[in-house]
């Protein structure tokens, strides 16, 4: 059975960071024989128009890292600050 690995990160945000930054780490961490959570795309089909949508995306997260197998976490630092 494989492992699922929650893949929390801040690219999601940006359309192309999400684009060109995320695709290959996914793919890594798939070639390691790992299934990957990545929130932004398990999240992706909330109406965001709707009131409450930032808790029901808050809530559908921390179900997902209580139910994973590991967190990797991509950390940002912006230089200068």
């Amino acid at each position: 059975m494989k492992k699922t690995i929650y893949l929390a990160n801040p690219y999601g945000f940006s359309k192309q960071q999400k684009e060109l930054l995320l695709p290959p780490i996914v793919e890594k961490l798939k070639s390691l024989g790992a299934e990957v959570w990545e929130p932004f795309e398990r999240n992706n089909q909330q109406d965001f128009s709707k009131p409450g949508w930032a808790y029901i995306i808050a809530q559908a997260d921390l179900n997902d890292v209580r139910n994973c197998d590991a967190i990797f976490a991509i950390v940002v630092r912006l230089v200068g600050h």
